[in-house]
């Protein structure tokens, strides 16, 4: 099986070019859990921190919006298994750290 993520986003056009003071870090996190009744056990994980940059980056200050793939995880697995994302954002100056919010993943064949 292979999994990976891929985020879009826009962000507010009053933010100046290649501003590093949105986040204090973001990273994604991608899952492959093998379906069962039950708890769903992970069986492969992988952090992918490079999205802080990214999110902060932008080519003018009127294009804010764009897209970010992660490489593939893979694990041999069933048929029952499945790949599901989170995504870390870390606000700067809000004192929360790392909040997670959970993404279910869409079936491909």
């Amino acid at each position: 099986m292979y999994a990976y993520a891929e985020v879009r986003w826009d962000r507010a056009s009053f933010y100046p070019v290649d501003d590093p003071t949105i986040f204090d870090g973001a990273k994604l996190r991608v899952q492959i859990k093998q379906s069962r009744q039950g708890t769903d056990p992970v069986v492969a994980e992988r952090d992918f921190p490079g999205l802080k940059e990214r999110l902060e980056d932008s080519t003018t200050s009127e294009v804010c919006s764009s897209t970010y793939r992660t490489a593939a995880i893979t694990h041999r697995a069933g048929a029952a298994a499945r790949g599901d994302s989170m995504l870390f954002p870390d606000w700067q100056g809000d004192g929360r750290g790392y909040q997670r919010h959970d993404y279910t993943g869409l079936p491909t064949v």
